[in-house]
């Protein structure tokens, strides 16, 4: 039975590594209650409404440049950033690994202090769509310097339903060179399409959600890949972890 110790997690947002600054995470995925009581019923009924995810991460404040006060003292503008939470099995995360992602905005940023302990802060996330497209695997999260196609995952068979989410995050941005970013699936390993293209060109310090919602189905293999332009060989820090949609075909 596969393990998932709590010390192996990685935690990125925004294409800032909240990692080794962070001492607790807790996501949540609720739908909110609807009540669907009629007169003269002599049970209260209800149905699920719309789905929500949030998610609440406890940070030691580094005030260094790239740190997490760089990241989260003004949340995200208020604009959609990808949180990512990466989740190891007895060891760092790697490709295959689960991994817990959502399209989200940040809504507090709080900090506090005890005499004898280091500064913390709370911070909140709050979803901006996309649900249930948040529970997924791990295609990519290293630093390279040139083109990659990065290990494939075999999902054993393909999904029912059409499409999924790609989340995208540039945690080092390159200084030359450019990439374009791209999720694939496959049916053998052989031949390759394009499931997912990512807009961001690892140049800007970004995270990106792809939803491939209203495509075909996914095929049974899937891998992220990364086709450099230029010749700088500079440092390129990628995340890529991709959610299914839907239940799997038998």
């Amino acid at each position: 039975m596969s393990k998932l110790p709590g010390r192996f997690s990685k935690i990125y947002y925004g294409g800032y590594d909240l990692s080794g600054l962070s001492n607790q995470w807790e996501y949540n995925i609720e739908h909110a209650e609807v009540d669907m009581t009629g007169f003269e019923e002599d049970t209260e009924n209800s149905i699920a409404g719309m789905p929500k995810g949030t998610s609440n991460v406890t940070v030691l404040l580094d005030p260094d440049t790239n740190k997490s006060h760089d990241a989260l003292s003004i949340p995200g503008s208020y604009t959609d950033q990808c949180l990512c939470i990466l989740m190891g099995q007895c060891a760092n995360p790697i490709i295959g690994d689960p991994a817990l992602a959502l399209f989200c905005k940040q809504f507090k940023y709080s900090g506090k202090l005890e005499t004898k302990s280091a500064v913390m802060a709370d911070v909140s996330f709050i979803g901006a769509g996309l649900l249930p497209d948040v529970n997924g695997i791990i295609l990519a999260n290293e630093t390279i310097t040139n083109s990659k196609n990065f290990t494939d995952v075999d999902n054993e068979v393909k999904t029912l339903a059409p499409g999924g989410a790609g989340y995208l995050q540039v945690l080092i941005p390159t200084t030359n060179d450019t990439y374009v970013i791209k999720i694939q699936h496959s049916a053998d390993e052989l031949t390759w399409a394009d499931l997912i293209t990512f807009s961001a060109n690892g140049k800007i310090r970004t995270s990106e959600m792809k939803s491939t919602l209203v495509t075909a189905e996914v095929e049974r293999y899937v891998r992220a890949i990364a086709t450099r332009t230029g010749a700088g060989n500079d440092p390129f820090g990628i995340c890529v972890v991709f959610a299914r949609h839907g239940a799997e075909e038998e």
